[in-house]
């Protein structure tokens, strides 16, 4: 029943239904809430289809108003429409708009700008969509209608209001919008608003995406080091050692060069090196310090 609501499904009877509050109204049966009064207007009752309109030279610049008192003059009085314009805004409820195909959006748009452009009692190209298209209206997604009113003359915002919050204007809007979607769309129509607003056009946006590909290239370096080593036996003290092994040898020291360890050649004009000092620089500091004591005392007795 109009004027009440059940958000609940699946109910029995309509003995459940909830009567719409003050503030707000119920146009159609099978409402899951009710609609709070549009700008304009205000109810102060239980179970009202429709909101009451401010009188003129008056207005409600908020929805939901429930007392007559919440209607205030106007700036500079007159029709309250100072710039001349109003938005429109309508709830499509159901509306099939991933369905509809660009052809068809384009004639439902242009079929409401007709509906509202003769309620208002102006020329169908002063209705204009929120980008300034004229003879056309911008639908969302949601089913919600956004248009402006240009430069409206002879009505005030209140005899605007008072025609499209009609149940007449409800009416020809679902019959204009069926015509085109097809009929067994279950559509209805919602709240309404009218709203004194000047125009100002929406600039298109476009989004551009920019896509960076980053190529890695891996370099892998292998190094190879190559060591020579030189194995050296050293004989001291009557024992030749290599490399931790001890073995029992002659009393004279010496070096053998691996294979693979270079050999140093005296340079042309440099003094060899004697055997005894060789041998003096491999033994041990204490016994050549004796060595050299008695050396030199030889020499003293010569």
């Amino acid at each position: 029943e109009v004027g009440t609501y059940q958000p609940a499904l699946g109910q029995a009877n309509e003995s459940v239904c909830i009567r719409c509050p003050p503030g707000k109204y119920g146009a159609f049966t099978g409402a899951s809430t009710c609609a709070s009064c549009p700008a304009g207007s205000w109810n102060d009752e239980f179970d009202k289809t429709a909101c009451t309109i401010c009188p003129e030279g008056k207005w409600t610049h908020s929805s939901g108003s429930l007392r007559a008192g919440d209607c205030t003059p106007c700036a500079g009085g007159g029709n309250c429409l100072p710039d001349g314009d109003a938005r429109i805004t309508i709830e499509l409820r159901n509306f099939p708009y991933a369905e509809l195909d660009t052809t068809r959006m384009a004639d439902v748009e242009a079929a409401l700008a007709e509906d509202i452009a003769a309620a208002c009692g102006t020329n169908n190209e002063s209705v204009v969509d929120v980008f300034g298209k004229e003879s056309s209206v911008t639908i969302s997604s949601d089913g919600q209608v956004s248009a402006f009113v240009k430069d409206v003359t002879g009505s005030s915002a209140n005899e605007l209001a008072a025609r499209l919050y009609s149940a007449s204007f409800r009416g020809e809007l679902a019959n204009t919008t069926l015509a085109i979607i097809g009929s067994e769309a279950h559509l209805s129509i919602g709240p309404i608003s009218v709203k004194p607003e000047a125009f100002v056009a929406l600039a298109p946006t476009s989004t551009m995406t920019t896509s960076t590909s980053t190529v890695t290239i891996a370099t892998t370096t292998r190094a190879t080091t190559t060591v020579r080593a030189a194995q050296t036996t050293s004989v001291r003290g009557g024992h030749s050692v290599d490399h931790g092994n001890v073995h029992r040898d002659s009393e004279q020291e010496q070096s053998t060069p691996s294979p693979d360890s270079e050999q140093s050649t005296p340079s042309p004009g440099s003094e060899p090196t004697s055997a005894a000092t060789i041998q003096a620089a491999a033994l041990p500091w204490p016994l050549t310090l004796c060595l050299g004591l008695a050396a030199s005392s030889g020499a003293r007795r010569k």
